[in-house]
């Protein structure tokens, strides 16, 4: 008997000691993960402290000091938001009937200790973010059954030129994707919690995130709302899930409801922004193309009576209307945009506004297409099917991702349903709008992790055998069952 407990003791000894060598294990590998993150961080500030000062015709040298920023596409409007924001305080009626007030009010937020230095801090800031979003990413993706994909994927999200580098530019994209992959990772921690009330600390939190992602682009709140209702539907029961979403909508709702009481006090009007109908518009029409600068749109609308807000609705009326009354038209031109949404950087099949983003200016192939010779070969034909290859293999391995997590089932199929389906809503968005590939820079974050899946997984038998084991994914809100776990 004595000897039966002693080896009953022995063995839970060394179970206890195989766990808390296992546990050691995975805290250091978290721990050397963050080295990556760290290491691209160390690498964008040196290469933003070797930007050479831009004399931007919109903005005043003597104003805000020149160098080590970079302005987005739409900067010159932010910068003048900043203007108005500086000169009249936050209440300002002015530069804001057509852009979202938004992101000027967080660099003017931002940027109040630093004055003459804000667009520089600005861009300092973003990139730390940036950087911080990703590492806490990572971490929570190496916790998952997907630690095997951590490293693959964290050399893909951190050291992407395109959305990596474009954190120093003046404008909202790469903030959205980094509170994006915020947002998901503190479910990925309430999900592991197993916390499926009402609402957690993470749920709130990720709400907030959402919420301060849709203050700088209002259309990011549609994300959101999806998001939290695939938690819902797969987390909580249905009565669960009613207040669940109430509390998350409500949270998510806060910074863009501050938008649109600060812009009713400055202006009369109830509204975020009102450049709706105007890309909708250019977008639309027997004479466009879909995307910006490719040929002007035919479509008139006729003149319409009250505040700007009333004209661009009365504007998105008028084009939906032609939508309805030439479907075949109105079908050719939605699917070129989506083209566009997905069409490389740069290159013969490049469409949207991404001209001024740093890796695009610095693209390696751009002093080859100086010369003659160099543009016949980037914009001739192999140009044309190396592109078209990037497109398809682009979407593919994003798809082939999904896959894979699909098949795994449990925290992980929930990853791939919500990636996708945020990253097929801002496509939709776009397809509605105007197509261009600027557009999917908020969700870029998303898509690499789905083609990082898919890429590590086809191109390593190390990483195919990692995900093992069976853990379902209850979808609680969709089961007829009544007695499952709260």
């Amino acid at each position: 008997m004595a000897k039966r407990k002693s080896q009953k003791k022995a063995k839970h000894s060394a179970q206890s000691s195989s766990d808390a060598s296992t546990a050691f294990s995975q805290d250091k590998f978290r721990r050397n993960l963050l080295l990556i993150p760290l290491s691209a961080l160390l690498i964008k500030l040196y290469l933003i402290a070797r930007i050479p000062a831009v004399p931007w015709p919109s903005i005043d040298p003597t104003q805000y000091r020149l160098g080590n920023f970079w302005l987005g596409a739409d900067g010159e409007n932010y910068v003048n938001g900043l203007n108005a924001l500086l000169s009249n305080g936050v209440l300002t009626p002015e530069g804001y009937d057509y852009w979202p007030a938004g992101y000027p009010i967080l660099l003017y937020i931002f940027g109040l200790p630093f004055r003459s230095l804000t667009l520089v801090s600005a861009a300092l800031i973003q990139t730390i973010i940036y950087s911080l979003a990703m590492a806490y990413f990572i971490d929570r993706i190496a916790t998952t059954r997907l630690r095997r994909f951590a490293i693959p994927l964290a050399l893909i999200l951190c050291f992407n030129p395109t959305l990596s580098f474009n954190s120093y530019a003046i404008g909202y994209e790469s903030p959205a994707a980094a509170l994006l992959l915020v947002a998901l990772a503190l479910l990925i921690t309430e999900f592991q919690k197993k916390k499926f009330g009402w609402f957690s600390k993470e749920s709130l939190l990720a709400a907030l995130t959402i919420s301060l992602t849709s203050f700088m682009q209002p259309r990011m709140v549609v994300i959101g709302f999806m998001i939290f209702i695939i938690w819902a539907l797969a987390t909580r029961t249905k009565k669960v899930a009613l207040g669940f979403l109430a509390i998350t909508i409500a949270t998510s709702l806060v910074f863009p409801a501050f938008l649109v009481a600060r812009n009713t006090a400055a202006t009369g009007q109830a509204y975020i922004s009102t450049n709706l109908g105007v890309t909708m518009r250019i977008g639309a029409g027997p004479g466009a193309t879909g995307g910006y600068g490719n040929g002007g749109s035919d479509l008139v609308c006729p003149e319409s009576e009250g505040s700007a807000a009333d004209k661009d609705n009365a504007v998105v009326r008028c084009v939906i209307d032609w939508y309805l009354e030439n479907p075949g038209e109105a079908t050719s031109l939605v699917l070129r945009k989506a083209v566009f949404y997905w069409s490389p950087w740069f290159g013969p099949v490049a469409n949207g506004t991404m001209a001024r983003n740093p890796w695009n200016q610095n693209h390696p192939l751009k002093s080859t297409a100086q010369n003659q010779q160099g543009y016949d070969l980037i914009f001739g034909t192999i140009g044309k099917v190396v592109s078209w290859l990037w497109l398809l293999s682009t979407i593919g391995f994003m798809l082939f991702g999904f896959w894979i997590l699909w098949r795994a089932n449990g925290l992980e199929r929930l990853l791939g349903v919500t990636s996708l389906a945020v990253i097929i809503i801002n496509m939709l968005v776009s397809m509605a709008t105007i197509g261009d590939h600027r557009f999917r820079l908020p969700v870029a974050g998303l898509s690499l992790f789905l083609q990082g899946v898919g890429l590590a997984w086809a191109f390593s038998k190390r990483v195919r055998r990692s995900i093992n084991g069976e853990e379902k994914l209850l979808w609680k809100s969709l089961t007829r069952t009544t007695n499952l776990p709260v």
